[in-house]
């Protein structure tokens, strides 16, 4: 006698790169935002930036390098998950982790050494807002990578299934690209 299928709903496939990718599209909007507002203030406020609002470029040139570095890593990372390399995964994971909490490092002296505050003008405040933004989005991917280190350690990441480590290299390639845009907003375009 034939059976039935059961009823039991399966989870839809690849329901977290979605809604990943749907964060990532909304945060490219407050991006988008944040650089239409300082285009505008570029333009109309005079003298732009003010005067002792000078940023370190040094530093600014070493967060975007530092970034540009992590994208290797953690590619290499989803390919060696894909080949059931657990070891090269959880290395390129940890790099990728060092080389983000170096950022965040970074970016924390960046604005210490830095000759203004959000309160001191336009400027301040639009740069200030462009650097918590980029660093938040930084956090949220160090998160991400350090949950998926956890699961490939715990052998529950593998050639069946690198959604995980796939939707953190997304979002990590996501925040690589903001800073890049953060770092031509203030060092370009000043």
């Amino acid at each position: 006698m034939l059976a039935l299928p059961s009823a039991e709903a399966t989870q839809p496939r690849q329901l977290v790169r979605t809604g990943v990718f749907l964060f990532i599209t909304s945060a490219t909007m407050l991006f988008g935002g944040l650089f239409a507002a300082y285009l505008h203030l570029r333009r109309n406020v005079v003298p732009w930036p003010a005067e002792g609002s000078a940023i370190d470029e040094y530093l600014v040139n070493m967060m975007a390098g530092t970034m540009i570095l992590s994208i290797l890593p953690i590619e290499w990372a989803c390919w060696a998950l894909r080949k059931n390399l657990v070891r090269q995964a959880m290395s390129g994971l940890g790099i990728t982790i060092g080389l983000g909490v170096a950022f965040l490092n970074l970016g924390s002296y960046t604005a210490g050494q830095a000759a203004f505050d959000a309160a001191s003008g336009p400027y301040g405040l639009v740069v200030t807002a462009l650097f918590m933004l980029m660093s938040l989005c930084v956090a949220v991917g160090l998160g991400m990578l350090t949950l998926t280190l956890v699961r490939a350690t715990g052998r529950q990441q593998g050639p069946a299934d690198t959604e995980q480590a796939r939707v953190a290299a997304c979002w990590w390639h996501f925040t690589v690209g903001a800073s890049l845009f953060v770092w031509y907003a203030i060092t370009v375009l000043k």
